[in-house]
C-alpha cells in the first residue's frame, strides 16, 4: 500500500474535492497539507476508506496513535501550534511551513506501517 498526500500551498477546495474523490477510488486515506507564508497545516481523515478497509487503522490504533505522538516531538513547534493525533483522524495545525511536508509524509509511513502490522497479525 503507497499512501500519498495533496500539497498545497494554499487551501484550494476544488483541488481538496478531486483529491477526496481520489482517496475514495484508491482506497486509501485522506491525507493533506495547507501552507502559508510561514506555518501550515497536515489532516488525516479514513472517511475515504472502504468500511472493510478502514479495520487496520482501528486495529493498529495504539500503535498509530503511539508512532505520531513520538513523530510530533521531532518536529519543532511552539504554543502556536495545535494538534489532534488520532489514528482515524488527526491534524497538527501552524507547524512551520519548513516541516509541513516531512510530517505529511511520516503520517503516510505510520499508516503504511499499520496496514503492513494488520497485515502480518492477520497470517499469525
Amino acid at each position: 500500500m503507497i499512501i500519498p498526500f495533496l500539497n498545497q500551498n494554499q487551501s484550494n477546495k476544488t483541488e481538496e474535492s478531486r483529491w477526496f474523490n481520489h482517496c475514495v477510488e484508491k482506497n486509501i486515506p485522506y491525507v493533506v497539507t495547507r501552507k502559508r507564508s510561514t506555518l501550515g497545516d497536515v489532516e488525516w481523515d479514513y472517511i475515504t476508506l472502504r468500511p472493510e478497509s478502514d479495520v487496520f487503522l482501528r486495529s493498529q490504533k495504539e500503535f498509530i496513535e503511539h508512532e505520531l505522538k513520538e513523530l510530533f516531538k521531532y518536529y519543532p513547534h511552539d504554543a502556536k501550534t495545535i494538534e489532534h493525533l488520532g489514528s482515524l483522524t488527526g491534524y497538527v495545525k501552524n507547524l512551520s511551513v519548513e516541516y509541513v511536508n516531512d510530517f505529511a509524509t511520516d503520517v503516510c509511513k505510520t499508516f503504511v506501517e499499520a496496514h503492513n502490522r494488520h497485515v502480518i497479525n492477520q497470517h499469525s
